[in-house]
């Protein structure tokens, strides 16, 4: 919803956006789950760690490096390509190709951005997985000890 909200006001309301609105939209749409789901899979895997991380990546590396006001190719060819393949830059390239050059060349963004997707999920799930198996060790610990508190009962009354 967010992201055909903002592709909305960008294109109707402020004009400073052109081309095909459902394209541009789902350009967006895929930019803000791919930033989203890195930060919530980084979250849920190392905490408040995580967090600070993904925050770092995201706006003190990947902000500047997106070349996103004027362009990747404005920047250092290494400097640009990193950019190109953190989630901010790999969205501000696919608005911008969306937006203005009907989906040309668009294809590397958008599988850059899918497979931060991928890795913010992959996150979320490794972090289910070890709160279930600290779960399930939590529960065999209980078990063991209301099972040597029942033979210490039966021993004691015996």
């Amino acid at each position: 919803m967010a992201g055909a909200a903002v592709t909305a006001v960008l294109q109707f309301a402020t004009h400073s956006i052109d081309g095909d609105y459902v394209l541009t939209a789902l350009g967006v749409i895929l930019g803000m789950a791919a930033m989203s789901t890195t930060l919530l899979g980084l979250q849920a895997f190392l905490g408040m760690a995580g967090s600070a991380l993904g925050g770092a990546l995201m706006m003190l590396l990947g902000n500047p490096l997106s070349g996103l006001a004027t362009g990747p190719h404005w920047l250092p060819d290494g400097w640009a390509t990193i950019g190109q393949l953190l989630p901010p830059g790999a969205s501000g390239s696919l608005l911008r190709t969306n937006a203005f050059f009907d989906g040309t060349r668009a294809g590397l963004p958008a599988l850059v951005l899918t497979a931060w997707i991928v890795i913010g999920v992959a996150f979320v799930l490794l972090a289910d997985r070890r709160g279930r198996r600290s779960v399930v060790s939590q529960s065999d610990a209980t078990d063991s000890t209301e099972a040597a508190d029942a033979s210490h009962l039966a021993s004691v009354s015996s």
